[in-house]
């Protein structure tokens, strides 16, 4: 039980990014990161000690998403399977899964245009949906959705550049 308290907090927050990736909701993904939990809780007596704890959880936590999905029916469906696999992918990117360093974040936000900056800071105030927004904007909620992906690609471009900008001592 130790064990897996350990690996489970200790990879708890980009478990958490991986599964708001996979979703169009805070919401649906508390609702998936919960299920993924109690599944990765049941069969931690499969899970190979030293290897890649993450990977594994990555692994539960996809499948758990996808059947949700499944649940939902087509209202959550905002965005095709091919699309879901590419952001789990970034998200599941061992460089990259980390929360990134504040400034660098900040700094990517301001070089966006006003537009994107405010899309994106508007997605994530407490309680907004992508629903929600796409109403208040007279967009369909998949329009978004999309819109929101191509703009956490740019930022997501940007926080490596700035990453690896910095680790060459630039």
């Amino acid at each position: 039980m130790a064990e897996f308290v350990e690996l489970y907090s200790g990879n708890y927050p980009r478990l958490q990014y991986y599964v708001l990736t996979l979703l169009p909701s805070a919401g649906d993904a508390a609702d998936v990161l919960q299920e993924t939990s109690l599944v990765l809780w049941k069969k931690f007596d499969s899970f190979e000690s030293g290897t890649n704890f993450f990977a594994w959880a990555c692994k539960i936590a996809r499948l758990q998403a996808m059947k949700y999905r499944q649940r939902q029916g087509r209202a959550a469906r905002l965005f095709e399977i091919h699309v879901m696999e590419v952001l789990a992918e970034e998200a599941n990117d061992e460089e990259f899964g980390r929360t990134p360093p504040l400034p660098v974040l900040k700094s990517c936000l301001e070089r966006l245009a006003e537009s994107q900056r405010s899309l994106i800071l508007r997605r994530y105030l407490p309680g907004m949906t992508v629903k929600l927004l796409a109403t208040e904007l007279g967009r369909s909620a998949n329009s978004l959705s999309h819109s929101l992906g191509r703009i956490r690609r740019v930022l997501l471009e940007c926080i490596k550049r700035k990453l690896a900008q910095e680790a060459a001592g630039r």
